[in-house]
């Protein structure tokens, strides 16, 4: 790392003439033991003092590495010059370029899909920086940041230097004379918004102007998480103990009632939303089921918000989070049969989309969109696959979907300034919505189903029991335990098994009972069958029904083995 200052150039020029390639020039650098060495080794020091050695990788969740150079005597004008023309000859392509600074994006690449690269003159000093666009997995850089800044400070202004000495002045002003009056972006407005002040952990936390909602919407969700897990190891030990004190099985019992206990939380399913309890799509979104869920969420949350809170404005932003949330909520509840839902990741995804929708327009400056768009895409491909057990990629397709026609409708509003309409027109989507697949969508009765079933299998255990444990008795004892016991519980077996075939279930689980419920009916008819055998006395008339009622049995069986009895689940 050096500081260019004047003199360099003709120390350079008197080492020869004409073009210098970029190597040649650093290599002369290197070896000249004149002003080179010597301003090499002052920069070398002024680093050292104020700490400004790089290391390989930056962390972070927007890592980044700052190199500060003071400019040795340049004014600011010849020295953005000097970075302009660097950039260019590095293919960088600049998005800004006044005279307070310079802002531009690194190519696309297997290694790297874009850093931004700015400088600013601040008190005399080039503050430049490298800043990784996208999100980063294991927060690092791999070295990306500081490889460009290598390149630019121990590279390419020297080269740039070199090759305009004899004319920056002209060249400088020619630059200056270009710059439009109104440019896309500034300094003032980075085109990455918020996430470029992210410098330290608590930073993330700290609400701010142009970052207010994002900090408190994390806040909130760490709290209702930390006050809903203490809650909940409450509710456990509870459970856990009253199950000690009735001779149950403490574990099962605990299982069995980990469902009520989220559910009593806030959590979502379908039944109950689908039932009137609407007000689940909206608390399940704040609602986590681990440390690491409500971490991941958060960081991803943090990452998204700095990158478009300062763009849509506090209250669309907070009023889009929310409105996604309940999309995606909504989704979830109608592509999931059962279970239990919650997590911010719709709502985060919808975010997602609405920047992807941003990203589709003009609304972002042509290379600062082409560096966002590549980094979105590539972030949300990986994390929407749908692979996994435990996680909702409905609510993350519904959130998705949504958010990308509520960032099209935030841009109508901002381009138009007509801000108050996107949250008007994001509401009205979203009740219009989330109504219908309330009013059409069907409840599925799984709690009945799972008690229907289990009354079932104590009938017929019973059923069994009475029925072939009676052999040892007189035939008038036998004959009245089939009369009496055998036969009402036949008949309720029956109803139970109308009942079954009655209840609404997805389909595959529909096909299932229907098969079940046949099952049922069949069995009931054999033990009318047989106890109408013995009751006659005749051994021959009943004999070809039973047979046929018997392989019956046998054929559904083997039917619903087949299709796996997940009736249940």
């Amino acid at each position: 790392m050096r500081c260019l200052r004047p003199g360099l150039s003709a120390q350079l020029h008197a080492l020869g003439s004409g073009p210098v390639p970029r190597k040649a020039v650093m290599l002369r650098l290197s070896k000249h033991a004149g002003g080179a060495y010597q301003v090499i080794a002052e920069y070398t020091v002024y680093l050292l003092t104020n700490n400004l050695i790089l290391k390989p990788m930056a962390w972070g969740i927007s890592p980044r590495k700052v190199a500060v150079i003071p400019l040795c005597g340049y004014n600011a004008s010849h020295y953005l010059t000097l970075i302009y023309h660097a950039f260019n000859n590095l293919g960088w392509r600049i998005s800004y370029f006044d005279r307070d600074g310079i802002i531009a994006y690194t190519p696309i690449s297997w290694e790297s899909y874009a850093e931004e690269v700015s400088v600013r003159i601040v008190n005399n000093h080039a503050v430049i920086k490298s800043e990784c666009v996208g999100y980063q997995f294991f927060f690092t850089d791999y070295g990306k940041n500081e490889k460009n800044l290598e390149l630019l400070i121990n590279g390419e202004i020297a080269y740039v230097e070199y090759h305009l000495q004899d004319n920056l002045e002209q060249t400088t002003q020619e630059l200056i004379d270009s710059i439009p009056d109104n440019q896309f972006i500034s300094l003032d407005n980075p085109p990455m918004g918020y996430k470029e002040k992210l410098r330290s952990f608590l930073s993330a936390f700290v609400p701010k102007k142009n970052y207010f909602i994002t900090p408190l919407l994390v806040l909130t969700n760490i709290a209702i998480y930390i006050v809903t897990h203490v809650i909940m190891i409450v509710m456990m030990i509870v459970l856990f103990m009253k199950a000690a004190q009735h001779h149950g099985d403490p574990a099962q019992n605990l299982i069995r009632s980990m469902e009520d206990i989220y559910l009593s939380l806030g959590f979502s399913s379908r039944t109950q939303v689908l039932n009137g309890q609407v007000w689940r799509l909206i608390t399940n979104t704040f609602l986590h089921f681990s440390i690491m869920h409500i971490a991941g969420n958060m960081i991803v949350l943090i990452y998204i918000g700095s990158l478009i809170e300062s763009k849509l404005g506090k209250w669309n932003y907070l009023f889009l989070y929310l409105f996604t949330g309940i999309c995606a909520s909504i989704t979830s509840v109608i592509w999931r049969d059962q279970g239990i839902a919650a997590g911010a990741s719709g709502a985060i995804f919808g975010l997602f989309g609405v920047l992807l929708a941003l990203l589709s327009t003009n609304f972002y400056e042509n290379n600062a969109r082409r560096a966002l768009l590549i980094s979105t895409v590539i972030f949300v491909a990986y994390n929407i696959i749908p692979i996994g057990n435990h996680v909702d990629h409905a609510a993350h397709f519904g959130g998705l979907i949504t958010g990308y026609i509520f960032g099209w409708i935030a841009f109508l509003g901002l381009k138009y300034q007509k801000q108050s309409l996107t949250t008007i027109f994001a509401l009205a989507i979203t009740i219009l919505c989330t109504s219908l697949c309330i009013q059409f969508a069907p409840v599925y009765d799984f709690k009945e189903m799972q008690k229907l079933s289990k009354q079932t299998e104590n009938l017929s255990a019973d059923l069994s029991r009475k029925f072939y444990g009676s052999y040892g008795m007189e035939r008038g004892q036998r004959l009245d335990v089939f009369k009496n016991t055998v036969i009402p519980d036949v008949d309720t077996l029956n109803r139970i098994a109308k009942r079954m075939a009655n209840i609404s279930l997805p389909k595959k689980q529909k096909a299932i009972v229907a098969i079940k419920s046949k099952l049922i009916t069949q069995e009931c008819k054999l033990y009318t069958l047989l106890y109408l055998e013995f009751r006659d006395n005749d051994p021959v008339k009943y004999r070809k029904e039973i047979n046929a009622t018997t392989q019956k049995i046998n054929d559904l069986r083997v039917d619903w083995t087949a299709m796996g009895d997940d009736s249940n689940e």
